[in-house]
C-alpha cells in the first residue's frame, strides 16, 4: 500500500477589520489596505482613558475640597441653613460622580456573603478606632489649645440639636463619603494606578479634604483601613458602617461631655 500524501490546511487567521471602511484587514496592520486610512492603537486608546479618569479625579477633588473648604475657612457659611446645604451639595457631588460610571461601580453596592459576625466585628473596630482617636485628639487639643472640640456645640443651640448631630456628623457622612471617596474615587484610582497606589492615594486625599493638619495622621490610618475593607470585602456597606459607628460614638462622647458639663 502506497502512502498518502496528507496536505495540512492552511490555519484559518482571525481577520479584523478596518475602523473607518470595515473592510477585513491584518488585526496587526497599521493601516488600511483598501483605504488607506490608520487604525487606532490600542496602546493609545488605553492611555487616553486613563487620563480621562484622572482628569475625572481631578475635577471630583477640586469640586469636593471647594465646598469643604467654603464651609470651614468661610465664616459667612457657618450657619445651619448654610451647612446643610453645603452636605447636601457634597451628598449630590458624591451620587453624581459615582453614577457616571454606574455600570462598573453598581458591583460594590451588592453585599454578596453578607455575615452577621463579621458586621459586628466591623462596628467594633469602628467602635474602638473612635474611642482611641477620641481620646488621643482630647488630649493634643488640650495640650495645645486648653480646649476641646465638639461637632455638638454647633448644633446644641437649635432645636433637635442631638438629632442634627447624628444626621450630619454620622449618617450622611458614613454613606456620601463612602459612596464618593470608596465608591468613585478609589474605583477610578484602580483603573490608573496599582491597588496599594489606589488606596495610598484616595486615603492622603480624603484627609487633605477635611482640611485640619492636626487630623491628618489618625485621618489617613483611617482611610486606608476604609479603602482596605473595601477593595477586601468588595462591597461599601461594611465600610459605611464602620465609618457610622466611629463617627456616631464621636457624637455620643460630645453628647456625655455637654451633659456633664451642664451638671456643672
Amino acid at each position: 500500500m502506497s502512502d498518502i500524501d496528507v496536505i495540512e490546511e492552511p490555519e484559518f487567521v482571525d481577520q479584523g477589520h478596518c475602523f473607518h471602511c470595515s473592510a477585513p484587514i491584518d488585526p496587526a496592520s497599521r493601516f488600511c489596505k483598501h483605504c488607506g486610512s490608520a487604525q487606532p492603537d490600542e496602546t493609545e486608546d488605553l492611555s487616553e482613558q486613563k487620563w480621562l479618569d484622572i482628569k475625572q479625579v481631578i475635577l471630583f477633588f477640586l469640586l469636593e475640597a471647594a465646598v469643604c473648604g467654603t464651609g470651614l475657612l468661610i465664616k459667612h457659611f457657618k450657619t445651619l441653613g448654610w451647612s446643610i446645604t453645603l452636605d447636601i451639595i457634597l451628598a449630590i457631588n458624591a451620587i453624581v460622580f459615582f453614577g457616571f460610571d454606574w455600570y462598573n461601580n453598581k458591583p460594590i453596592l451588592k453585599w454578596r456573603n453578607f455575615s452577621v459576625f463579621k458586621l459586628i466585628g466591623y462596628c467594633v473596630l469602628g467602635l474602638a478606632c473612635s474611642l482611641t482617636v477620641n481620646f488621643f485628639v482630647s488630649w493634643l487639643n488640650f495640650s495645645l489649645y486648653s480646649k476641646d472640640y465638639s461637632y455638638y456645640e454647633f448644633y446644641r443651640k437649635y432645636q433637635y440639636g442631638k438629632e442634627l448631630t447624628i444626621l450630619f456628623v454620622a449618617i450622611m457622612p458614613a454613606l456620601f463619603e463612602e459612596l464618593a471617596f470608596r465608591g468613585f474615587l478609589l474605583g477610578k484610582l484602580l483603573l490608573v494606578v496599582d491597588k496599594k497606589q489606589a488606596i495610598f492615594i484616595s486615603a492622603f486625599l480624603f484627609a487633605i479634604m477635611h482640611m485640619s493638619v492636626l487630623s491628618l495622621v489618625w485621618l489617613v490610618q483611617f482611610a486606608l483601613l476604609l479603602a482596605y475593607v473595601r477593595i477586601k470585602e468588595n462591597t461599601l456597606w461594611y465600610g459605611v458602617f464602620i465609618h457610622f459607628f466611629f463617627n456616631f460614638t464621636a457624637c455620643v462622647l460630645d453628647f456625655t461631655h455637654a451633659f456633664h458639663h451642664h451638671l456643672r
